[in-house]
């Protein structure tokens, strides 16, 4: 019932389904779901949908404020029973090892509260296995890359993106290209690029070459891990964000190539057949904040 009556109160706040169910981290109708299990359980109309949005009936005004106090009662004894060291079940994260490893602070800022009394379980993936465990319903929510190729995670789940990251041309210090000052699409030709094993993350790349008419052979590798090994022993060339160097090595260097642009984009991908808590909401908004600014 709390759920069902934060979803009326985000909804009467917002004044929109659509908001509402970006602000829930739901589809939209599991929102209207909500509403209809309040009206039928109080035998009372409380939502009028209108063109510009959505206006409440007087019951539906009454039971807004019923709500946040009930709502904000529920938050207090959440806190008072934390504070006093009750046990609590963990919040369990799905999220991509990369963004784990380089984005640890805004994933877990001190500075929040949530952050320091919630226990949390923490399940860093490559894409395969976020992917799977989503499907599997493991995961109720994953912080992962979003690959338009995806039409399954495209068309069966909530997707909030939170920031985009441009993947740089990646080579060693000894690399020929290292003495280029512009670097160009066809510099590339018929050298070995490595890749990693998401077939995503590899159609990204070898999409981008395509469009600029480059044939290049493609060496797969387990992660970044393992391909930054490689590039130091000047292997070949490849594709990464910026975060994924080791700022302190200076081994490797990072470039643009001129006329060519490859953007992968992170989103929180979320699960609609399953209710998130309100620790599990509260969490999500935390770091869509975080990581969208």
């Amino acid at each position: 019932m709390f759920v069902k009556l934060n979803t009326f109160n985000v909804l009467a706040e917002c004044g929109s389904y659509t908001e509402a169910a970006k602000r829930l981290f739901c589809s939209q109708p599991s929102v209207s779901q909500h509403i209809k299990y309040l009206e039928k359980h109080y035998q009372s109309k409380l939502v009028i949908r209108r063109n510009n949005g959505i206006e409440l009936t007087e019951r539906g005004a009454i039971l807004k404020a019923q709500a946040e106090q009930m709502l904000k009662l529920y938050e207090e004894t959440e806190r008072a029973m934390l504070s006093a060291g009750t046990s609590q079940q963990p919040v369990a994260l799905y999220m991509s090892q990369y963004i784990a490893e380089n984005y640890y602070g805004e994933l877990f800022d001190a500075a929040y509260p949530c952050c320091q009394h919630c226990p949390w379980e923490i399940n860093g993936y490559c894409y395969k296995d976020l992917r799977k465990n989503l499907i599997e319903k493991k995961a109720k929510f994953a912080i992962m890359p979003i690959y338009p190729a995806d039409v399954q995670i495209q068309q069966s789940y909530t997707i909030q993106p939170l920031f985009e990251e441009e993947l740089y041309l990646v080579f060693s210090y000894e690399h020929p290209l290292a003495a280029r000052k512009v670097i160009y699409a066809k510099d590339l030709e018929n050298l070995p690029v490595l890749v990693t094993q998401s077939a995503y993350m590899q159609d990204l790349i070898k999409q981008a070459l395509k469009e600029k008419e480059v044939s290049v052979f493609y060496m797969q590798m387990t992660d970044f891990k393992i391909i930054k090994k490689a590039l130091r022993q000047n292997t070949g060339v490849s594709f990464m964000p910026k975060k994924a160097l080791d700022v302190a090595n200076t081994s490797l260097v990072c470039r643009s190539i001129k006329g060519m642009q490859i953007i992968r984009e992170n989103g929180l991908v979320s699960d609609p057949t399953q209710e998130l808590s309100r620790t599990e909401q509260a969490y999500c908004k935390h770091i869509t904040e975080r990581l969208s600014s």
